[in-house]
């Protein structure tokens, strides 16, 4: 199966092709094979008749000299010299040229088809048979007419079972039509032995007729003579019927010449029975007894020959049948080998081509190229193929085109996170600073307050003996005036810079809670940008609880310190009744002692709570450097992703629409955010925007 695997659809089809060529040249070849041998054997069907045919004309012209010589040596005359009266006798020399050109004739014939040698052996014994009789009648040693007869006859005899040997080689007896069977049977079986009784008969009855003596032996002979070729003609006729059955073309060729011998046969042996069997005295020639029977005998041979001639004929059609339907046959393979190569040819194409390119299409996307498009050629599974492939390409080209545009929006969207963040860190730094600044100002007032404090209990002490330093004590009073004003500014100051530290804290917490929602939006890449967003949220929710403490506190500092400024100048606008009372202001500077002490209590707490929010703010700062880093790791792997998908190339139309589709899905570089509050609605709408 592996080697299966490897081969390509073409060498498949190959592969096929030859298998079906080799299983159909099989067949094809042993029917050729089988054609040929019977168009082989049906030529040779006719070769062998044609030979018999010849053979049969030596074996008439033999016979027609057996019953010549019976007459000449009938009537006491030799037939190396026979008498010049003699008419038979004067035919003598012509039968035997004849039966020398039959002869020749049949040596061609048999040159020609090439018999085995059983036959040829036979055939010249034959002949030297022939040349044996014409010795002895040269050199007169064959005068005895029943002497010849019977040298004849025995040629005859062995002529014919030449024929049977020749009818037998040549397969003619095997003939499988029925019409052709039965002409064969009928024309080289038994009209020559038919046509051989009828000799006999002459050859007797010239014999007879020329000696005017007959003989018992003879008589008996002539009886016998007859009633076999009785025998002979219905076993003609019969084989004759036969083949007008199977063929009744031959019965209209043939039925006129069947009762012509059947005439001419019931005509001579009626002269046979009245002439000579029945007859007391001979009053027939020889001569007319000679050519009444000879007649018979040629009607016999000229319905042998037109049988002959239809069996040359049915086997020369059925010949030239087999050829031409192997012709045909192998014509019609040819043709259709080359409607079979031509379809295979093109459906070989009709797979080969449009999976060839489907491999080219699915290479092409594979190296990223998706502008290739290819028609289906059908709906086949082929052509199915091929659609399936295109929608794929297509909606690979999408998803790419998605992609890239989402991932271009992705790496907009990380760099203004970047960039948010590191505005971010600006911010947080510089609240960082503000922050130390403020706890370096909270150092300083709570170093003040505690001057405060140690004066008013400078003070205390110093009123309850103050009588006389009353002036020295308005002196004090307009310093300490001096110095609640500045703790006033200075509370105020404090004032501002927590608002600010609250301000900060809000923003701190409204990007904490962007970062946040990118950090949902981005999914699993984000979850730990969201947990830092989250520390970081939290860290702005506890500095905002710090602020607001220490603004509680801060105004609870400024509104004593508003109602020590106003018991300062209330001390100042009764200055003039210190001295009457002086009691008082010792309890007075009493209360302003404890107050002080308060306040300095106060203000320490303060200066920790500051202390505690320059912490906060410096892990704020911390963790807006590592949303910072993960911002910028978030951007190189979204430029990372544009780089990957980059890749893949569409169509012009693809490119410009996913470029259009960029475009629209870039969201607006976002300003600094200095008022995160006023950011925060369009940052979050720019970020809806960003495609997940």
């Amino acid at each position: 199966m592996s080697l299966l695997h490897r081969m390509s659809l073409s060498s498949k089809f190959l592969v096929l092709g030859l298998v079906a060529l080799v299983t159909l040249a099989l067949p094809t070849t042993l029917y050729l094979q089988r054609t040929s041998a019977d168009v082989e054997i049906a030529q040779r069907h006719v070769e062998g008749a044609a030979s018999i045919i010849a053979l049969q004309k030596v074996i008439q012209l033999v016979q027609n000299h057996r019953g010549l010589a019976a007459s000449v040596l009938g009537g006491g005359e030799s037939i190396a010299t026979p008498g010049k009266g003699n008419v038979l006798a004067a035919q003598l020399p012509g039968a035997r040229e004849a039966i020398g050109k039959a002869i020749a004739a049949l040596d061609a014939r048999l040159a020609a088809v090439h018999p085995s040698e059983k036959v040829l052996a036979g055939w010249n014994e034959r002949k030297q048979q022939w040349a044996a009789i014409q010795a002895d009648i040269a050199g007169k040693r064959l005068d005895d007419a029943d002497k010849s007869s019977q040298r004849h006859t025995e040629l005859v005899v062995s002529l014919m079972n030449l024929g049977d040997e020749m009818f037998d080689e040549s397969g003619v007896a095997l003939i499988p039509e029925r019409a052709s069977n039965a002409l064969a049977n009928a024309s080289f079986v038994h009209a020559p032995w038919l046509a051989e009784m009828l000799g006999r008969t002459r050859a007797i009855g010239t014999a007879a007729l020329a000696q005017q003596y007959l003989s018992d032996a003879s008589r008996a002979a002539l009886v016998n003579t007859k009633q076999r070729a009785m025998e002979r003609m219905d076993d003609v006729t019969r084989g004759l019927a036969k083949a007008f059955a199977a063929d009744e073309r031959l019965q209209s060729e043939l039925q006129p010449r069947v009762s012509t011998m059947k005439g001419n046969i019931a005509r001579s042996l009626s002269v046979v029975d009245k002439r000579l069997v029945e007859a007391l005295q001979f009053d027939l020639a020889s001569k007319d007894y000679y050519d009444e029977l000879t007649a018979t005998i040629a009607s016999v041979y000229e319905l042998d020959e037109a049988a002959t001639q239809s069996l040359v004929d049915l086997l020369q059609a059925r010949a030239t049948g087999l050829q031409r339907t192997e012709y045909l046959v192998a014509g019609l393979l040819a043709l259709i080998v080359a409607l079979s190569l031509a379809l295979s040819t093109a459906f070989v194409r009709s797979v080969t081509v449009p999976v060839r390119e489907a491999v080219d299409m699915a290479r092409a996307i594979a190296d990223g190229d998706l502008g290739r498009e290819i028609e289906p050629r059908g709906n086949n599974e082929i052509g199915q193929l091929v659609q399936a492939l295109g929608v794929m390409r297509q909606n690979l080209a999408g998803v790419v085109s998605e992609v890239r545009r989402h991932a271009q929006g992705v790496a907009t969207a990380s760099s203004q996170i970047a960039q948010g963040g590191s505005d971010l860190s600006s911010r947080t730094e510089e609240a960082a600073s503000a922050l130390e600044e403020t706890a370096a100002s909270m150092e300083q007032l709570s170093a003040t307050v505690r001057q405060n404090a140690d004066n008013a209990r400078q003070a205390d002490e110093l009123a309850r003996s103050a009588s006389e330093v009353a002036t020295a004590g308005g002196t004090v009073v307009g310093e300490v005036v001096e110095t609640m004003k500045g703790i006033n500014d200075s509370s105020k100051k404090i004032a501002e810079i927590i608002n600010v530290i609250d301000a900060i804290a809000f923003q701190t917490n409204i990007l904490a809670l962007n970062a946040a929602v990118e950090a949902a939006r981005a999914g699993e890449q984000g979850r730990g940008f969201a947990v830092v967003a989250g520390e970081v949220r939290g860290l702005a929710q506890r500095s905002a609880g710090a602020a607001r403490e220490i603004k509680a506190l801060i105004n609870a500092s400024v509104e004593r310190v508003e109602a020590g400024a106003r018991l300062v100048d209330r001390a100042g606008s009764t200055m003039t009744e210190v001295v009457g009372s002086i009691r008082r202001v010792t309890d007075i500077m009493g209360e302003i002692s404890n107050a002080s002490a308060e306040q300095s209590s106060g203000f320490a707490q303060v200066g920790e709570a500051v202390v505690e929010m320059d912490k906060a703010t410096q892990h704020n700062a911390a963790l807006v450097e590592e949303s910072a880093a993960a911002a910028a790791t978030l951007q190189e792997q979204a430029q990372e992703l544009v780089r990957a998908v980059a890749v893949f190339r569409l169509t012009e139309t693809g490119r410009h629409g996913a470029g259009r589709a960029a475009d629209a899905a870039r969201p607006r570089r976002a300003e600094p955010a200095r008022a995160a509050a006023a950011d925060h609605s369009s940052l979050a709408e720019q970020f809806d925007e960003v495609p997940a």
